[in-house]
């Protein structure tokens, strides 16, 4: 466990200190911003404008966080030779990517309370008789939904950095993300495709990509409605749970057979 932490500790004051976090960080405020300026050229409608877009940005914040964090990290320790210092100690490769993953982990939720801040304050700003119970709990799960969204991509990123270029593995979550935003039509075309072969090919992409669409919020808080807590358990936080242990162990299998 002490090598877990060590590892963790290096790689959350390393991802701390990149500045492209910073400037992620930044637009991630802009957004936010721009949602509260703009929502006053829709009539009627700034609220849900404001919900609408500024949620968008602080999850595009965490899409561009899994990306940088999940997709150079481990290629970049590979190709400055640092993989292999850590490795000639007594740290096996499962304790390497588990320490790798709770350090940018702790980055991500550092950055998603600052964006989270950020949010709620935006969200007051416009409905301020709304940050009243329930309301304000509801706000605070919208929140943690999506850290939980970007840790389950910042796993996937992981994963396919084991294996390809940083390159492809941009490319790949950003394929991951959208597909899984969409989860829904995606299982749809899997049991009402034109032929067997579609059929077969969305089926598998349900299966293999992460359901993004549980992690959405974003109807409930427009709406004040609460959110079922079987709903917040299991298909949120146990999902979570589950995918990330699973993603984790499939890259220890990979990371296992490289040759350092």
């Amino acid at each position: 466990m002490g090598a877990i932490l060590a590892i963790a500790k290096a790689t959350y004051r390393e991802s701390m200190r990149q500045r492209v976090l910073l400037v992620v960080l930044l637009l991630g405020f802009l957004l936010i911003g721009v949602s509260v300026a703009f929502s006053y050229l829709s009539t009627g409608e700034e609220f849900r404008f404001i919900v609408d877009f500024g949620l968008t940005g602080f999850i595009m914040v965490g899409l561009g966080l899994a990306v940088i964090l999940g997709g150079f990290m481990i290629p970049n320790e590979i190709e400055r030779r640092i993989v292999f210092t850590v490795l000639t100690k007594p740290v096996s490769r499962a304790q390497y990517l588990i320490g790798k993953l709770l350090g940018a982990t702790a980055t991500i939720f550092v950055v998603d309370v600052l964006m989270g801040l950020a949010f709620i304050a935006a969200y007051w700003w416009k409905q301020p008789q709304h940050l009243i119970m329930p309301v304000l709990p509801l706000l605070v799960l919208t929140v943690f939904c999506v850290f939980l969204q970007t840790v389950v991509l910042l796993s996937t990123a992981i994963l396919l950095s084991t294996f390809c270029s940083s390159a492809f593995t941009v490319i790949a979550t950003g394929f991951i993300f959208v597909v899984g935003s969409i989860h829904r039509y995606v299982t749809s075309l899997a049991e009402r495709g034109d032929n067997g072969f579609q059929r077969f090919l969305f089926g598998l992409l349900a299966k293999i990509i992460p359901n993004f669409q549980n992690f959405d919020l974003r109807t409930s808080l427009i709406n004040a409605s609460p959110v079922a807590w079987r709903h917040v358990a299991f298909d949120v936080v146990g999902y979570t749970i589950v995918y990330v242990a699973l993603v984790m162990a499939v890259a220890w299998l990979f990371f296992s057979e490289r040759e350092f």
